[in-house]
């Protein structure tokens, strides 16, 4: 971990796009062809049959969360600077409409709401460490109403670092709670002794207690999630039986948002009988963020990248290095989103934010894009959208891309991505934007652009995170501030071409990558430059 720090304070050469080293020996450009036809018309750059479109964006409104900020931070003498993984019962068992539980390390807090947005907390944590299976940490609290009473499953670390899961319950919600002890924990190598993050349900159709839960520990990212689980019960008190399919949602692996662990559930039934869960994604080590997953009977989920919901916040907000556990509830006819999220404040500090479900916001699309920095620098979103362009907002480390990172699958190997580039930046240095295709990982990708490698236009390959130049023409001081470049990167078997404006400017072979699965992007390669992009296509 690059700070020192892991989230959770209780557990006892970075690859990259390398913008202007050593320039290997490229090709030479190929010659224009004669009249290539425009990628903008429907068809591939070049003669050929109608091309069908995998995936475009315009950058125009779309439905998705619009952060309201923080509703919740440290102020009371017994939480620590980490307010995590909020909880919430709407409208049921009298008081106020909105009752939500909280972790802070050593305890669990309780606060209510009438209208999602006010809370007042109660002054000392409901639920306190006082078992030794719970004495290393307590938090994490899960809760349902039924029968009258409330039910709470919660995590607890012993002194040795076995993490399980506890259950408590009351005839209040702030109790007091009597605790039954723990419920679930580790019998399988794989778990590695760290089961927690629980999602309790009791399903009255079946009369079943349903509970997820995050099995096994991301040691490099301080004892993060990596797998998501399931149980059962005819009791919440036990015995619990976890499902042979175990782990039912497993890491991408594929240097995604989901890429290295996948944890927090939150599950619930919709009225239709569809399960729904936000989850936590880790891309690495560093950043995570949120998706929404469905599944018809809460066993069988699909995970892919176009299930990201919720990116970073721009840089220097209250949520620029981590999203973590989302919980929805529905208020007066729209979803309420509540998550905490870490920021880059000094020291490890963790605030309960709300989020409102709106038709109609100009942001980048989280299932269509990620926004990165590099894989590994949790510094926030590094894009806008305004006026129908994603805009590169020039605000990452000076060694660090901006990249949108595509989400959207391309099951074939032979397609054209097209987008029109502006560079806005007065600097030539940062003038270098580029369009990604075969994008497999964060490490391996082919990349054509403007002003790259000192080049008008240039070609290249990120193989391993090893970053060699393929082909280069022209001089980057021909790229103009403020310019238009209508550029199509089209990769067909070993054959790589660059379009700008309908004309082929640069083409090469390589045959390094040769993925059937893979996604496209967006850069502005430099740090410090900013370049709007629009009308992006992804076609066959």
């Amino acid at each position: 971990m690059t700070d020192g720090l892991n989230r959770r304070r209780f557990i006892g050469g970075s690859a990259g796009v390398v913008t202007g080293a050593v320039i290997a020996a490229g090709v030479q450009p190929a010659a224009a062809a004669p009249n290539p036809q425009p990628p903008a018309s429907g068809r591939r750059p070049g003669k050929g049959p109608k091309a069908s479109v995998v995936m475009r964006d315009d950058f125009g409104p779309i439905a998705g969360w619009q952060r309201q900020g923080v509703v919740m931070r440290q102020d009371l003498a017994w939480e620590s600077s980490l307010l995590q993984d909020p909880c919430l019962v709407y409208g049921e068992g009298g008081g106020p409409l909105f009752k939500l539980w909280y972790g802070s390390l050593h305890g669990v807090g309780y606060a209510t709401s009438q209208d999602g947005r006010q809370w007042t907390k109660t002054t000392e944590p409901v639920i306190r460490p006082t078992l030794p299976t719970e004495s290393n940490a307590l938090n994490q609290p899960s809760v349902v109403y039924q029968g009258g009473r409330w039910h709470m499953t919660y995590f607890g670390v012993a002194a040795d670092g076995n993490g399980a899961i506890h259950y408590a319950s009351a005839a209040n919600p702030q109790g007091p709670w009597t605790k039954h002890g723990v419920v679930l924990t580790s019998t399988l190598p794989w778990e590695d002794r760290w089961i927690y993050n629980s999602s309790l349900l009791y399903d009255g159709g079946v009369r079943l207690w349903k509970m997820w839960y995050t099995a096994g520990m991301i040691k490099s990212a301080g004892g993060e999630p990596e797998y998501i689980c399931y149980a059962t019960a005819t009791n919440p008190a036990g015995p619990w039986t976890k499902h042979p399919a175990n782990p039912l949602l497993r890491p991408m692996q594929d240097g995604g948002w989901a890429s290295l662990g996948v944890g927090g559930p939150n599950v619930r039934k919709l009225s239709d009988g569809t399960y729904e869960t936000r989850i936590v994604g880790w891309q690495a080590d560093y950043p995570s963020r949120g998706g929404r997953l469905t599944s018809p009977d809460g066993i069988n989920w699909q995970l892919d990248r176009a299930a990201m919901e919720l990116d970073l916040g721009v840089v220097d907000g209250p949520e620029d290095a981590m999203i973590y556990r989302q919980f929805i509830v529905e208020h007066q006819g729209r979803s309420y989103m509540y998550y905490n999220v870490k920021n880059n404040r000094p020291g490890w500090n963790e605030t309960i934010n709300l989020a409102i479900w709106s038709n109609n916001l100009q942001i980048v699309d989280p299932a269509k894009w990620s926004m990165n920095h590099a894989w590994h620098v949790p510094t926030g979103a590094s894009f806008e959208v305004r006026d129908g362009h994603a805009l590169s907002l020039g605000n990452a480390p000076a060694d660090r891309p901006q990249t949108l990172q595509g989400n959207v699958r391309i099951d074939v190997l032979d397609y054209t991505i097209t987008a029109t580039i502006t560079p806005l930046s007065q600097a030539v240095s940062d003038r270098d934007n580029v369009l990604l295709a075969r994008y497999t990982d964060r490490d391996s990708y082919y990349y054509a652009g403007v002003a790259s490698w000192g080049n008008k236009y240039a070609i290249g390959v990120m193989d391993n995170g090893v970053n060699t130049k393929l082909a280069g023409t022209g001089a980057s001081t021909d790229i103009v501030a403020g310019q238009a470049h209508r550029l199509a990167f089209r990769v067909a078997g070993s054959r790589l071409e660059l379009y700008d404006n309908g004309q082929l400017v640069l083409a090469t072979e390589d045959p390094t990558l040769i993925p059937t699965t893979s996604y496209a992007g967006l850069q502005t390669t430099q740090g410090r430059g900013q370049a709007k992009f629009a009308a992006v296509l992804v076609e066959r």
